[in-house]
């Protein structure tokens, strides 16, 4: 019984993968949340005019402190897949979940692409997590703010800044609507053009043992919607992310 479960949610994740060619990678959001012992497997795709597929390992180390190694594949229009970069991340949580007005914690990332000649890149920032009752709903609101800059003797251009934003109505477990916000602008005047997209997303959670699986943990996922907003961004971009928890 387990193993046709398995079988039939590792179908559904790549039937859904199937059709997405990535825009733009990391078109995700972060939370500041740090579970303490929990193993995280990522797939997280996003479509446009190019094609991007990233795979993220995470493990919470401590009740604040998650590390993760990432891998990333990359295909432009009309090309296959080729590995273009890995990355290691570490998550900070700054405050206890749920005891001051907001959830606070910080990112950080090292990328070596694996071209030769392209730039490496760190990417730094704060996460912002907020629960609040609207409306007569309970909803969930997070922020990502990141600073990145490339490094090394191939770098170009100034400085990015790149914000996530997520607002969502839990409403169900399983399925969670709202919408989802991205901006990437540059800090310098040799910056490439801004780049904005939104649109509708949802998210939700199904534990192992809803599916039949005697086990702890859970798959976790999100999916959006963006429209760009701006010329170099674009028109119609779909992502989806699907995470597998298991608590050790």
């Amino acid at each position: 019984m387990a193993g046709r479960v398995w079988a039939s949610v590792f179908s559904a994740v790549l039937v859904a993968a199937l059709p997405l060619t990535a825009a733009a990678s990391d078109l995700k959001i972060r939370s500041p949340i740090v579970e303490f012992h929990e193993l995280e497997f990522e797939n997280n795709l996003t479509s446009g005019d190019s094609r991007n597929f990233v795979s993220e390992l995470e493990y919470g180390f401590t009740n604040w402190l998650k590390l993760g190694i990432e891998g990333e594949l990359a295909a432009d229009p009309g090309h296959g897949f080729h590995y273009d970069a890995a990355a290691l991340e570490g998550f900070f949580q700054l405050t206890p979940q749920g005891k001051y007005w907001a959830d606070i914690g910080m990112f950080a990332e090292y990328e070596h692409t694996a071209r030769t000649g392209d730039p490496r890149s760190l990417t730094i920032g704060p996460m912002v997590q907020k629960e609040a009752r609207l409306f007569g709903l309970d909803t969930l609101h997070t922020v990502n703010a990141f600073l990145e800059k490339d490094m090394g003797a191939s770098s170009v251009g100034a400085p990015g800044l790149f914000v996530a934003a997520r607002s969502l109505a839990l409403v169900n477990p399983y399925v969670n609507p709202g919408f989802e916000y991205y901006g990437l602008v540059s800090l310098g005047e040799h910056g490439g053009e801004p780049r904005h997209f939104i649109g509708p997303a949802f998210a939700g959670r199904v534990g192992f043992r809803q599916l039949g699986i005697n086990a702890p943990g859970g798959i976790k996922y999100d999916a959006a919607y963006l429209r760009g907003l701006t010329a170099a961004t674009d028109p119609d971009t779909f992502r989806i992310r699907v995470e597998f928890e298991f608590p050790l």
